[in-house]
């Protein structure tokens, strides 16, 4: 999905033959309106499901955007692919669309409030959304924004329309490299979005939605910044009043389930601060309401995770569950990750802890002694800081005369021919040590590759690929991972194995990506375990084997590779490559669900419903189901819902059975929307409404619900 303000990344349009129609949905030349796209599939004579909700393709709006394909539908909007009329480009086009509180009207595709009651809320959310909009537009030069380059009110509601992306977001990428990323390039990534967002905070702009899903890496090497949600806040308060608040688990600091007057530049600071350690630690760190009474959250360094002991302190202070502890800008905590500075003014207890509670001593003091005490307190505490900073600025100057001299002899030793040496300059100067500077850094790098340094040489391979000295150069990227991976560094090898398997830099060859995957897998390497196991299982550069699919997918797993998991216990459920058994998938879909992955949570739930390799509890169903449902999984809404309106699990809740039917069923899961119409048409945890009742049947039905069939027949004929 995509969105985004820059020039270069317009794309244009294919030139069909003259009379050859476009594909409606993706805008690729099409043999026919009613033939299926070979690109999307996309065939106007066939229904698309959950399309009812949504714009049809073709659909033309403002005159000049004819609206494609939906690329994604959050909390309170719908993003589709679009084309410019006028330029001949794709776009990316936001409706607005909150979720629980508007419906479509399936004629005129005209957007409504869902109730009367709703109205209020519809109107002050649109209101924001256009708000957002016209503020995002001012930021269309920045190059880490997603600015807005057209915005109008139309069919009852209001539009974005933004420029198209390619790429993929920060939560792929984290996945491709094996589940997370080191600290230097976590922060790498994530800095020009926290410079981005300062500039944005001034403006009087909250983002609110910041996770590795919201972040962009483009084809291009930009980071963007996705889906800030200036409306958000009038969503939030419509689902507060309704009692169906929904927060991102894990990034949304506590402040932001009480309204948006408790928001500032703060809240983001925790959202980025949640995604920083998401991409470095590897999970979600736990939710800020679980948080409330005992912390289960694991400070980076206690699982393992290398950085600096600043930086860990800057980030946990991020977590702060009190705004107050936080830093109070993007600016403040971006300088305590780089360790520019040590607390601000008044905040030393976030870091070093909150002292003694205040009124222990039950004994009555005068006036006049308490405010001796207090001056004696206060000359106490000013001694205490004049002694400290007397010896940090010591420690410092030490620092820096150690670092000086230190640097000074390894710049020596690297002029004298010293590799290791020569190595080490090129990385002071790559990461900014020495005045930063990719150039000098390649040009030390290849120094000590020259010699045989196969660091060096991975490290040159890896500038090449990145476009660090100019374009990109896959080949010679190539030709250093090479030389490298043959000296046995693991790192290379792995990359060389990508460069065979997608054919960059060299001609794509799967046997090669086979046995250069080989090698790094068998130094523990978990991407390539994963990849090899992916290869062994379609068959590629080598024989088709679900017993070495099954095993180099255990290794992985066994190192915490979240998909590895889940397709090692697929293969335990169905037998394939392994012995089949219940109890081993159920324990390696547990780690997945784990780790997150909200298919596997949904799968376990119905494991222990069920009880299929687990003992049959209804009350860890419900909390796998709900887990999964967090994360928008239609199914586990639906699952959830029917536990509520049981009670199982749990007390029999009919009101909240009803919301997560709702949820569900705008996402287009049929069997919620049969429960839906079942809700309305009985009043169960809604207003009886025959009407409702009789749409929600007729939606299920046109997905070919059998009981919605029934239901709905009944329901026009009035039989009861």
């Amino acid at each position: 999905m995509s969105t985004s303000n820059g020039a270069q990344e317009q794309q244009e349009i294919s030139t069909p033959s003259p009379g050859q129609p476009l594909c409606p949905a993706c805008f690729s030349p099409s043999a026919g309106f009613d033939v299926p796209c070979p690109v999307c599939g996309y065939s106007a004579s066939q229904p698309e499901e959950g399309g009812w909700n949504r714009l049809k393709p073709g659909t033309i709006i403002h005159a000049r955007y004819i609206v494609g394909q939906p690329l994604g539908q959050g909390g309170f909007g719908i993003t589709y692919l679009g084309m410019d009329l006028l330029l001949n480009t794709k776009l990316a086009i936001k409706e607005y669309f909150p979720a629980g509180a508007s419906l479509r009207n399936p004629e005129s595709r005209c957007v409504l409030p869902a109730s009367e009651e709703m109205s209020e809320d519809f109107r002050k959310g649109m209101e924001k959304f256009i708000e957002e909009a016209r503020i995002l537009a001012r930021f269309e030069e920045h190059p880490s924004i997603v600015s807005v380059k057209d915005f109008f009110e139309e069919n009852g509601t209001a539009y974005m329309v933004m420029n198209h992306l390619e790429g993929r977001t920060l939560m792929a990428h984290i996945k491709e490299r094996g589940g997370r990323l080191p600290f230097g390039e976590a922060v790498g990534i994530l800095s020009p979005l926290m410079d981005a967002l300062d500039e944005v905070h001034a403006s009087g702009l909250i983002h609110r939605d910041i996770s590795p899903d919201n972040i962009f890496l483009t084809r291009f090497g930009q980071v963007k910044l996705l889906d800030f949600g200036a409306s958000k806040s009038a969503l939030a308060l419509m689902q507060q009043r309704h009692h169906s608040v929904v927060m991102k688990k894990g990034y949304s600091p506590p402040e932001q389930y009480q309204g948006s007057r408790h928001l500032g530049p703060w809240s983001d600071v925790y959202g980025m601060a949640a995604t920083l350690y998401r991409c470095i630690a590897g999970m979600i760190p736990p939710d800020a309401l679980d948080r409330m009474e005992e912390d289960p959250l694991e400070p980076p360094s206690r699982l393992g995770i290398p950085l600096p002991l600043y930086a860990e302190r800057a980030l946990l202070r991020a977590l702060s569950l009190s705004s107050q502890n936080r830093p109070q800008s993007m600016r403040e905590f971006k300088e305590g990750l780089l360790g520019e500075m040590l607390f601000s003014s008044g905040d030393e207890k976030a870091v070093y802890g909150t002292g003694r509670k205040a009124g222990v001593d039950s004994k009555k003091e005068s006036p006049q002694r308490a405010e001796k005490v207090k001056v004696h307190s206060a000359w106490r505490v000013r001694r205490f800081f004049t002694w400290f900073f007397f010896f940090l600025s010591v420690l410092m100057l030490g620092a820096g005369a150690f670092f000086f001299f230190a640097a000074s002899d390894l710049m020596e030793r690297a002029k004298a021919g010293d590799a290791s040496a020569q190595r080490s300059i090129g990385r002071l100067y790559e990461i900014g040590g020495i005045l930063g500077s990719d150039q000098k850094a390649a040009e030390w790098y290849l120094e000590a590759a020259k010699q045989g340094d196969a660091s060096a040489q991975f490290a040159l391979g890896r500038l090449y690929s990145a476009g660090a000295l100019g374009a990109p150069d896959f080949t010679a990227a190539a030709e250093w991972y090479e030389k490298a991976a043959e000296l046995g560094h693991v790192n290379a090898q792995f990359a060389l194995a990508l460069s065979f398997e997608n054919g960059r830099g060299r001609a794509r060859d799967d046997a090669l990506a086979v046995r250069w995957y080989r090698r790094a897998a068998e130094q523990g390497d978990v991407r390539a375990q994963f990849n090899l196991g992916n290869m062994a299982e379609q068959g590629r550069g080598m024989n088709q084997s679900d017993t070495q699919a099954a095993d180099w997918y255990h290794r992985a797993g066994s190192q915490g590779h979240t998909e590895a998991q889940l397709r090692l216990a697929r293969m335990y459920e169905q037998g394939r490559g392994v012995s089949q058994s219940e109890d081993s998938a159920a324990r390696w879909y547990r780690s997945a669900a784990e780790s997150g992955e909200v298919s596997a949570q949904f799968i376990v739930g119905t494991m222990y419903e069920e009880g299929r390799g687990v003992t049959p509890d209804p009350a860890q169903a419900a909390k796998w189901y709900r887990k999964a449902a967090e994360q928008g999984n239609a199914a586990a809404q639906y699952s959830l819902g029917r536990l509520y309106t049981n009670g199982l699990g749990g007390k029999q809740d009919d009101v909240e059975a009803a919301s997560l039917y709702m949820k569900a069923a705008e996402q287009g899961y049929a069997p919620a929307q049969f429960s839906l119409g079942w809700s309305y048409e009985f009043g169960r945890g809604v207003f009886r409404n025959e009407a409702r009742a009789a749409e929600w049947y007729r939606r299920a039905a046109a997905q070919g619900h059998t009981l919605a069939h029934i239901a709905l027949d009944r329901l026009l004929s009035g039989d009861e």
